[in-house]
């Protein structure tokens, strides 16, 4: 190491004498020459630094130049001895130059004093660069201090100085390195302190040191976010490793675990749970198993778990390794979809709609009762048939079309076709078909929901014959509407005529009555003014006035007194009620005012009971016998009233010319108020005119006349208002 120093100048200007071989052999030749030897070989005298550059002539010097050969020197006294040394000094420095280490001495100061080739390719730079210069330049900035304290310590220490740093290349890099500084004395520098150091390169440890870092974070988070819960235990029942899932479901942290009995983090009724599988495992086996473990304030947690022995290197078992799960949630889900099952299971066996499923061949995988009582077949007997075994003939077709259908694309159809039981009898039914996927989506098996709808199917086709039957129900009654619109129009259509022919008969009746008053009324009056004048103009002539005059005048009076009593009698409207009916007859064929006989005949067997209709025969007879007395030229008017096998009659017979063949308004208009009139009760008025001459007028009466009349009321009051009141008016004209 001393054979290497640089030829130049040190810090101090001194400038190294360079001292011929000849000059270092006679140098060494002053002491003894084997102490010599000896001392160069151990390191103790230091006058071998100058004999021992002696024998680095010819080789490469510090400044990685070649150093010129020396003269030729002349042999030594002692031969033997000096290659002896040589070859030692040689062998010295070929291990320090190729050393796998990194090796370099500097002074107190940290001045580099020597570098072997390792060292220099650790730092990147030249023996040049290196040699005379502080070591310090090569210490990275921020471990400059650690380099400081690391010299301090080796000036003042005899042993070795350990320092772990930073060294800074020349390209920039930094090696992580490890310092390990020796004290040795230079032979070279009279005895001078140095500080051999060997450098060691710490990069692949350090990097193997960060992947084992890694490996350990990856190991922790494998264990901390993994679902399974690690634990070491020994033999001694206590904790030696919780992971933090473990730690996370007890309650505390991996920290407080550690050490702690198994029995005080589980409590004692959790222990006892797991004692048993703890045993096994301490014997050796691994165990496995399920179970409900309590644990103290935190619940009962269902648990699976995997013991494995812990075995030391002999084999022997220092304890378990336990692998754990929680699986609470996936129990209490079992659970509930083990209910969910159980529950879906009954609804189905429950349903009143049968239930089936096939497979993509079409054949039944499964049944529910209500299927097989619809079929009657045994469950055992359908599994395994074919949906066209127990189908129609004549719907198989579109059964299997609509099937395929399902399977393939995966929509659900529902259909309405026929069942063949087992007993040959056909029903009908619902069918919806519903595919059930597989994990990919795709259709796997297809349901069938079936619903009995024969008696559906027969309430439609009863329904259809009723359907059916209403429409020719409702031709018929359309046809009758028609018939009856017609006829109602017709009606109308005449009722509109008899409203200009009321109108006449008013005007008829008051001409009538004003030629009454002018003829019979007037001209009494008038005979009464002129008599009374004349009687006036007697006595004022005092003439002599005769009782018969005034006898005329009183008859005149009575007379006219007469005809405005009967002209107002055959004006006013008589309330007639049934009681009295008969009475007004009676007085209506005594009235004076008629210039043909009238006379009624009443048989014991008439009787009525209803006023109304009482009221409208008065006024049917009435008028009956106005027309016979005016148009019938007759001899007599008979008015009877009897029972026929129809019921009850009010007939008014004349002997007169009977009807004329050509129609006129007046025997019309009053042959249609006397048939209104017998209708607005439910009578018929029938009319006969024989050959032989005269007429009768029938008013038949139901037996029932009295509820007729009140229906037919409300039909009247149907009728239009116009007409209504036009009737009234001609009724009461011909009081």
């Amino acid at each position: 190491m001393a054979a290497k120093q640089l030829n130049g100048r040190n810090k101090s200007g001194r400038k190294n004498k360079k001292p011929s071989i000849r000059r270092g052999i006679t140098a060494s030749r002053r002491p003894r020459p084997r102490e010599l030897i000896g001392s160069a070989m151990k390191r103790k005298k230091p006058t071998l630094n100058a004999g021992k550059r002696d024998f680095t002539d010819g080789v490469d010097g510090t400044n990685g130049k070649k150093i010129a050969a020396a003269r030729p020197l002349r042999r030594p006294v002692f031969r033997q001895p000096k290659t002896e040394l040589e070859q030692a000094i040689q062998r010295y420095i070929d291990l320090f130059d190729f050393a796998p280490i990194g090796y370099v001495t500097f002074d107190r100061v940290g001045r580099i004093e020597e570098i072997n080739f390792a060292a220099i390719r650790l730092l990147g730079r030249s023996r040049r660069q290196l040699i005379g210069t502080t070591f310090a330049i090569c210490i990275a900035k921020k471990d400059m201090q650690l380099f400081l304290n690391h010299l301090r310590e080796c000036r003042s220490s005899d042993s070795p100085v350990v320092t772990e740093l930073n060294l800074a290349r020349a390209d920039g890099g930094k090696i992580p390195v490890l310092l390990s500084s020796t004290a040795t004395l230079s032979l070279m520098k009279d005895g001078a302190r140095l500080h051999q150091t060997a450098i060691f390169d710490l990069t692949e440890r350090k990097a193997a040191d960060a992947a084992l870092r890694e490996k350990d974070a990856e190991l922790e988070l494998i264990v901390t976010q993994t679902p399974f819960m690690l634990t070491r235990c020994g033999r001694d029942l206590r904790y030696r490793y919780a992971s933090h899932a473990y730690a996370e479901m007890v309650g505390r942290t991996p920290e407080e675990i550690a050490d702690k009995p198994v029995v005080e983090i589980m409590g004692k009724n959790g222990f006892a749970t797991i004692w048993p599988y703890i045993e096994r495992v301490l014997a050796g086996e691994t165990v496995v198993y399920e179970a409900k473990v309590p644990f103290r304030k935190h619940g009962v947690r269902f648990l699976h778990g995997v013991y494995v022995p812990d075995k030391n290197q002999n084999g022997e078992v220092i304890g378990w390794i336990a692998s754990l799960i929680d699986i609470t949630e996936q129990k209490r889900t079992q659970e509930a979809l083990n209910e969910s099952r159980e529950r879906l299971r009954t609804i189905v066996d429950q349903a009143n709609a049968g239930i089936a499923r096939y497979d993509p061949e079409g054949r039944i995988q499964f049944v529910n009762r209500m299927f097989c009582k619809m079929l009657g077949y045994l469950e055992s007997e359908l599994l395994g048939k074919t949906v066209q075994e127990i189908t129609y003939a004549d719907d198989v077709e579109k059964t299997i079309r609509i099937f395929e259908r399902v399977c393939r694309k995966g929509e659900s159809s529902v259909i309405d076709k026929r069942y063949v039981c087992k007993d040959g009898s056909i029903i009908w039914v619902n069918v919806c078909d519903a595919p059930e996927r597989d994990a990919t989506g795709r259709p796997k098996f297809v349901v069938a929901v079936v619903v009995d709808i024969t008696e559906r199917k027969k309430a439609e086709a009863a329904l259809q014959k009723s359907k059916e039957l209403l429409e020719e129900r409702v031709r018929e009654r359309t046809h009758a509407l028609l018939v009856a619109n017609r006829e109602l129009k017709s009606e109308i259509e005449r009722r509109k005529g008899l409203e200009g022919e009321i109108l006449s008969v008013s005007d008829r009746e008051q001409q009538r009555l004003g030629q009454e008053l002018h003829d019979g009324l007037c001209q009494h009056l008038t005979a009464v003014a002129f008599m009374a004048r004349s009687v006036a103009l007697r006595l004022k002539n005092h003439r002599v006035i005769e009782v018969s005059d005034i006898d005329k005048i009183a008859e005149l009076v009575n007379e006219a007194a007469t005809d405005t009593r009967n002209l107002s009698h055959a004006l006013h409207r008589l309330d007639v009620d049934a009681v009295g009916f008969v009475t007004a007859l009676e007085d209506l064929v005594d009235r004076e005012i008629w210039k043909i006989p009238c006379r009624l005949e009443v048989k014991p067997s008439f009787h009525i009971d209803d006023d109304v209709v009482a009221a409208q025969l008065y006024r049917i007879a009435r008028e009956a016998v106005i027309n016979a007395n005016k148009h019938a030229g007759a001899r007599e008017i008979v008015i009877k009233l009897e029972r026929s096998t129809r019921g009850m009659v009010l007939r008014v017979i004349d002997d007169g010319v009977g009807f004329s063949k050509e129609p006129t308004l007046k025997p019309g208009l009053g042959l249609h108020i006397m048939d209104y009139r017998s209708r607005m009760f439910g009578g018929r008025l029938e009319i006969d005119s024989p050959k032989h001459g005269g007429t009768s007028i029938s008013c038949y009466l139901s037996n029932h006349a009295s509820r007729s009349h009140k229906s037919r009321g409300k039909e009247n009051g149907e009728t239009p208002r116009t007409v209504a009141k036009a009737m009234k008016a001609l009724a009461a004209a011909l009081i």
